[in-house]
């Protein structure tokens, strides 16, 4: 790996960087695999969300990978964080965002619909994304302008997948939120009418099945920041758009303020983005 100063713009650094956020993800689904079907001793956390010992372990597998390589980068995760000579984030720092198991109500019921997030953000916006499926073995990756990488294959653009499923039943299949609430509620009720709807509980796992072109969109009532960065990234790659749900930009956004605030996301392809979106 180049070293942490180095340009993350330069295709080459963003390529190593792309790299380093797969085997991490890699990493940190792994370990999470192997706690699955164990007694994990699950506790709620302040938002009554559960956390178990796989969190913890996927968590410190990624930043272990990612730390052997770059020192001076920082990191915003989900789980509490325990190293405290890391460096704050930052806009001009590179910043790992991390999701060690995103689905861990699934996770703990032994359903195994879970993932591992990792992404690399500087400037405000996502760099490089990686989203690890174990149980299936998916790796979804991408930059922002260089297409998506499904187990490091590159995949078809867009409009040469829709070509493929051209004949199928018209109607959008989307994912909705398990309890829409808030914002969401009254476009997820909009969305049960109008569309084919499916809920795997886990944002992440939607989102990279959107930019996979398995979903054509997707809605999420209360992601943090760790549940979409990655997300974000393969969308944009792969022409599509990631917005609130009422159309507003969800990046950039200043990691330096930022204090796990819930952020609503709409994500959908762009042929169908207005429509999912009420317009």
């Amino acid at each position: 790996m180049p070293p942490a100063d180095c340009d993350p713009h330069h295709p080459q650094t963003r390529h190593d960087l792309l790299a380093l956020a797969e085997q991490a993800a890699r990493a940190g689904g792994q370990v999470a695999q192997r706690h699955f079907g164990l007694d994990l001793g699950v506790r709620l956390k302040a938002d009554r969300s559960e956390v178990s010992a796989a969190d913890e372990a996927a968590q410190n597998a990624v930043i272990a990978h990612i730390q052997a390589h770059r020192h001076a980068d920082a990191f915003i995760v989900e789980e509490s964080l325990e190293l405290p000579d890391l460096p704050s984030p930052t806009n001009d720092r590179l910043c790992w965002v991390i999701d060690p198991l995103d689905g861990t109500r699934n996770f703990v019921r032994n359903v195994p619909f879970y993932t591992c997030s990792v992404a690399a953000m500087i400037d405000g916006l996502p760099l490089v994304g990686a989203i690890y499926d174990p149980e299936r073995e998916m790796l979804y990756s991408a930059t922002r302008t260089e297409g998506l990488f499904i187990n490091g294959k590159l995949q078809p653009t867009r409009d040469e997948n829709t070509a493929r499923t051209r004949g199928l039943n018209p109607r959008p299949v989307v994912a909705i939120p398990s309890t829409p609430r808030g914002v969401t509620r009254a476009l997820a009720l909009t969305w049960l009418d109008r569309f084919v709807c499916r809920c795997l509980g886990s944002t992440a796992l939607h989102l990279a099945l959107v930019a996979g072109g398995g979903f054509n969109g997707m809605l999420a009532d209360n992601p943090r920041l760790w549940d979409i960065a990655a997300g974000w990234v393969l969308i944009t790659a792969t022409g599509g758009k990631l917005t609130s749900p009422s159309g507003d930009p969800v990046f950039p956004l200043d990691v330096a303020a930022y204090t796990d605030e819930e952020l609503p996301t709409l994500a959908a392809h762009a042929a169908v983005y207005d429509q999912l979106l009420g317009r």
